[in-house]
């Protein structure tokens, strides 16, 4: 959100940021201008915690090590750079089960074919 573009009395956005309407008028045509008055302090007080609240959540969200203007690219370079033996130790894993179910394929075939034989022999 444009923190430019907001209504100066609610903090809601608005276009070029000028008061609304209702801010300029209603208290004149109502004559409640004392209730008026802290109505939109009630509501600027709401508007200025809940922008609070936006904030650390947006800040929240952002990856740690990554700063504004970065390219997504550094921040994943520094990440991945960072727990590169992490990443080996997974690498080695994942190449060790290809190896081991290479290695097994032909005896789980074998087994395999040894249960259809006994299905089938066994006149179930």
């Amino acid at each position: 959100m444009a923190r430019g573009k907001l209504c100066p009395f609610c903090l809601t956005e608005n276009t070029g940021g000028l008061p609304h309407r209702w801010h300029k008028m209603v208290h004149r045509e109502t004559a409640r201008l004392e209730q008026v008055a802290e109505m939109a302090r009630q509501t600027v007080e709401v508007n200025r915690v809940r922008l609070v609240l936006a904030d650390a959540v947006d800040e929240a969200r952002e990856p740690d090590g990554w700063r504004p203007n970065e390219k997504r690219t550094a921040c994943h370079r520094e990440y991945w750079s960072k727990n590169i033996e992490r990443r080996r130790e997974q690498s080695r894993l994942a190449k060790e089960r290809m190896r081991m179910k290479r290695r097994l394929k032909p005896l789980i075939e074998h087994l395999c074919h040894a249960v259809d034989l006994a299905r089938e022999s066994a006149r179930w």
